[in-house]
């Protein structure tokens, strides 16, 4: 069964235009034992088995392939693993009788995918959740009648916190590691932009104001920069300050570069695109360069990996 939320729509959609308009040409380099970090691993969510999606674990060489979760009823997606690298917290969609989607729900695991338990159910579409140092979890609801961004606690319970009230689409929100602030996007400005704002939802800054499409923002480890997609006939990686200086392109091609997550190092992007279709994922130099191969292509043909995150198992 494959049911989805509009978000997951749009980005399973840019996966089907792999091959529309664009070049043979490729800067796609083989996957590389290089870009593998100690206790370093990448989780995101796959329909490669099954045709639902589910989350899975890989190391960031694309070996030791795992897979966290087997709920055939459900897509699985947009996973994140907490700061300690103790936890994974995932959107969950639940099918309506006609098969489309009726709500999204949060949930939180264990990392090595024990001990799963829903944190948000209230029969909204919640995504895109993150978690802040003490293991709360911020994510995007429509449960207000539009996408604004909330806080609640991961044991589940209590009632979320509303930290945008804004009448506009409010998505995306990643909290910086410090947990001093949440980037999100929004189209307060029409566009969507990527914004800045103080974590308990005070001070929102449009960083990017580029006139363009700015989507999917994610934090360097140190919180000083950010990266993102920037919609320019397709979507492309940019990168600039967290203050929204120094922006600049960070890798592009023909096909949609999407959902970019920095290693703990700083010094790879790991991303989804169509360069090898449906949707597999790639990891790029934050300095620039040649992207290299990390999942999907040969290794999932019938299945696109989609919404990975980097992080670390402890």
């Amino acid at each position: 069964m494959t049911i989805r939320t509009p978000v997951i729509a749009a980005l399973a959609a840019l996966a089907t235009l792999a091959t529309l308009g664009a070049c043979t040409a490729t800067n796609i380099d083989a996957p590389s034992a290089t870009v593998t970090a100690a206790s370093s691993a990448i989780v995101f969510a796959s329909n490669r088995e099954d045709r639902n999606f589910e989350i899975w674990r890989v190391n960031p060489d694309g070996t030791g392939l795992v897979r966290l979760t087997r709920d055939l009823d459900f897509n699985d997606m947009a996973p994140v693993l907490s700061s300690d690298g103790r936890f994974i917290a995932w959107q969950r969609e639940v099918a309506s009788a006609g098969g489309g989607v009726s709500s999204v729900e949060i949930w939180v695991m264990n990392a090595d995918g024990t001990d799963r338990h829903a944190v948000v159910q209230n029969g909204a579409f919640n995504e895109s959740p993150s978690f802040l140092p003490n293991n709360d979890v911020v994510y995007a609801s429509d449960a207000g009648g539009n996408f604004d961004i909330y806080v609640t606690s991961a044991a589940g319970g209590g009632t979320p916190r509303n930290l945008t009230n804004s009448p506009f689409a409010d998505q995306y929100p990643r909290v910086s590691p410090d947990g001093s602030r949440i980037a999100f996007q929004s189209n307060r400005d029409l566009n969507f932009e990527v914004y800045v704002m103080n974590a308990d939802g005070s001070s929102p800054r449009n960083v990017t104001q580029s006139g363009e499409d700015d989507r999917f923002p994610a934090w360097s480890p140190n919180g000083t920069t950010l990266v993102w997609s920037r919609y320019l006939g397709s979507f492309d990686l940019w990168t600039g300050n967290a203050d929204g200086t120094g922006a600049h392109e960070l890798y592009a091609s023909p096909y949609n570069e999407t959902q970019p997550s920095v290693s703990a190092d700083g010094t790879q992007v790991v991303f989804a695109s169509n360069q090898a279709p449906p949707s597999s994922l790639f990891v790029v130099p934050m300095a620039g360069g040649a992207a290299k191969l990390v999942t999907g292509g040969a290794t999932s043909p019938a299945g696109s990996d989609l919404t990975p995150w980097w992080g670390a198992i402890h």
